[in-house]
């Protein structure tokens, strides 16, 4: 039987995890409305509002991992979030309920995303040559491609038309207010479900390799996972993959870019580059599916998902040869 303390915890990891999905639909609704509202798309409200809300655990986790000079933590942050986003989220939001594209803004969504990814795979690789970590100057440069991606992106917004005349300023101001504070509850509910699951897989002696692997990894995308699950679920498709492709945008820039300055970010090469091409093929994968593909079934979603899976298999093989320890 559970221990009164292994209930407890149960019981608010449940509780935390209804509290995260609520939250998120308000995310999503009051989105909607702002984008009807501002006659802006939804995809812009995705990259632009909620990318940059939801990548904030990762840029923490980033930053005080590089502030303590764990550089490899910062970098594992990052290309797993982006790896997560692609493969994960937006694969099993397509397994479980399909998903159109919106091609006429997503193709030059995807690609600036393939750009920033390749422009920063170059700075990286360059530096790993060199010294193994990446450096100030290098963060300065991931920092002024984040500042231009996000100026780009205000000055080339997609705009769905005029803006909503049946919403009028105090409805919009009142959307506006829930929204933010929904995105609050998604970030404070996302640390409770990871605190408690962490706290339970300890209680039940799971090893701390495979909670740090697990729970702690998935678990800074889970305000991208639960917001990305609703608005597919309500079928707006826009916001979705805003969020994903900005979150990426926004991981591999900003929060890489402010990690490096702070610290000198060093790696384990082997891992490193193994989680830096996972990443490439994923935004390729996303590239070419909102270029030439109107929607994806099932089908699709799984093979996204099988992919994430080889991911874990390969930094797990890599992890233990490192560690000198036989799978």
């Amino acid at each position: 039987m559970l221990d009164a303390m292994a209930v407890l915890e149960l019981l608010s990891l449940l509780v935390s995890i209804a509290v995260l999905a609520k939250a998120a639909d308000l995310v999503i609704e009051n989105a909607v409305r702002l984008s009807n509202f501002f006659g802006i798309s939804k995809l812009a409200i995705g990259f632009l509002l909620i990318a940059v809300l939801t990548s904030l655990p990762e840029l923490s986790v980033s930053v005080i991992s590089s502030v303590h000079g764990e550089g490899a933590v910062a970098a594992g942050t990052v290309f797993g979030s982006n790896i997560a986003n692609t493969l994960l989220i937006l694969g099993l939001g397509i397994f479980l309920y399909g998903i159109k594209i919106e091609r006429d803004y997503m193709k030059e969504i995807a690609l600036v995303i393939l750009f920033t990814t390749v422009i920063s795979a170059y700075i990286i690789f360059n530096t790993i040559l060199g010294a193994k970590a990446l450096g100030f100057v290098e963060g300065i440069i991931l920092l002024g491609i984040f500042l231009w991606y996000a100026f780009y992106s205000l000055r080339r917004k997609p705009r769905i038309g005029k803006a909503n005349c049946d919403i009028n300023r105090s409805q919009a101001l009142h959307a506006f207010l829930i929204f933010t504070a929904a995105i609050i509850l998604v970030l404070i509910s996302s640390s409770f479900v990871v605190d408690n699951a962490i706290k339970l897989a300890r209680i039940f002696n799971i090893a701390e390799s495979f909670i740090g692997a697990t729970i702690i990894a998935i678990g800074t995308s889970l305000p991208e996972l639960s917001i990305g699950m609703a608005a597919i679920r309500k079928k707006q498709y826009g916001l979705a993959l805003g969020d994903a492709v900005g979150s990426n945008a926004i991981n591999l820039t900003l929060v890489l870019g402010m990690a490096a300055v702070l610290n000198p970010v060093t790696v384990i090469l082997p891992i490193f580059i193994a989680a830096l091409l996972f990443a490439i093929v994923a935004n390729m994968i996303l590239f070419y599916v909102t270029a030439v593909m109107p929607k994806l079934d099932r089908r699709g979603g799984l093979g996204f998902l099988l992919i994430y899976v080889l991911y874990i298999v390969v930094i797990f093989y890599l992890q233990s040869r490192e560690l000198g320890v036989g799978l």
